[in-house]
């Protein structure tokens, strides 16, 4: 037998191994074998009977869950076994949060216990009231209200607001509503943006922007950046010419609108960045892949939205067309072209390239 994932060995019980049961609970389940050394060789354990009594109880009065406790022989040596199972809830041993990864058992705390306890209670940041419940009287909304009307001749009313979970039914702005009010009041909020005089950031910057606001109008700035900071290539016709910018409208678009839509907001101190060089564009968004979904999962236009209520604004706005097609599509406007997107994705990090159609030519 070897320690792993879902297994766990102790010579003898002490009750400081409920955080295990803990952590078990929180993540996918597992057993834990008492009266087994770390090789795996049992021992067997004194007072088996009393601990089958005791440790069920334990387990139900400090966590509230009930675990499968039982005996085993184990070269006949009495080896207790405890499983447990995976709980739908979040389950705290004595107000702490533990979790099971890999062969250890880590306490949450933080920014990883606020993420465990969205995820476990199948809720979004974006849902959720801002934490000062800010009172939805202090703010408006009439970029969001401007953009309805001009996309869509929707007019956008206060009932519509709460209906998208922009506002609670008691008035307090959730954090979905913060991101898109006019005076944003959430600090991450921010976009950087770069050009850069060479084909990395070890070369001079010659123009930059920074901005901190709504992300409808982040969204805007970062457009206009591009289009500022951008050519057009041209291919010259017996009579006439034809024009290419150095990057396909569309793909420059569902890049942002993925960089602003699939970030991990509850990062404080993070942006979005959009980095200009010679040969391609980058856009760096801070948040991994949802967990559940791997990077072949996207490519095959499988969503899992880890912000609900701003996805659903933005397309209702029409600037998202299906959910899950954003990869598609980008890779749609280079279907043509020997250069392709390179889309890169680590536990906490998001970063989409687009190369330069006119780089080179």
């Amino acid at each position: 037998m070897k320690e792993s994932q879902n297994t766990e060995f102790k010579q003898s019980w002490h009750d400081e191994y409920l955080k295990w049961i803990c952590g078990f609970a929180n993540a996918k389940g597992g057993k834990l074998l008492i009266g087994v050394d770390d090789a795996g060789k049992p021992v067997g354990v004194a007072n088996a009977k009393k601990l089958l009594e005791d440790i069920p109880n334990k387990i139900r009065d400090t966590m509230g869950i009930v675990a499968d406790v039982s005996l085993m022989k184990r070269q006949k040596k009495d080896v207790i076994q405890i499983v447990v199972r995976e709980s739908d809830f979040p389950v705290a041993y004595r107000g702490e949060y533990h979790y099971r990864t890999g062969s250890t058992k880590q306490q949450l705390t933080g920014f990883a216990l606020t993420q465990f306890l969205f995820h476990k209670m199948h809720l979004s940041w974006d849902g959720a009231e801002t934490v000062n419940r800010l009172s939805s009287r202090k703010f408006t909304f009439k970029r969001l209200k401007y953009r309805f009307e001009q996309r869509v001749h929707k007019e956008v009313k206060n009932a519509d607001l709460v209906s998208y979970g922009l506002i609670t039914k008691g008035g307090i702005l959730t954090n979905a509503g913060a991101l898109l009010a006019d005076d944003c009041p959430i600090p991450q909020s921010r976009l950087f943006c770069t050009r850069w005089s060479g084909k990395d950031k070890a070369a001079d910057s010659t123009a930059s922007r920074k901005e901190q606001g709504n992300i409808l109008e982040l969204l805007d700035m970062a457009e206009n950046f591009i289009k500022v900071q951008t050519n057009k290539g041209w291919v010259k016709r017996p009579t006439e010419r034809d024009n290419y910018p150095d990057y396909p409208e569309r793909a420059v678009t569902e890049s942002l609108v993925n960089a602003f839509i699939h970030r991990d907001y509850t990062i404080c101190g993070s942006e979005v960045h959009v980095d200009i060089f010679d040969d391609r564009i980058e856009f760096v968004s801070i948040g991994g892949l949802v967990r559940g979904i791997s990077y072949e999962d996207i490519m095959l236009g499988v969503s899992v939205l880890r912000n609900q209520h701003l996805a659903n604004v933005f397309y209702r706005l029409k600037l998202i067309e299906a959910y899950g097609t954003g990869m598609l599509k980008i890779n749609e406007c280079y279907a043509d072209n020997p250069r392709k997107p390179v889309i890169e994705v680590t536990n906490n990090a998001f970063k989409i390239s687009l190369p330069n159609v006119n780089y080179g030519l």
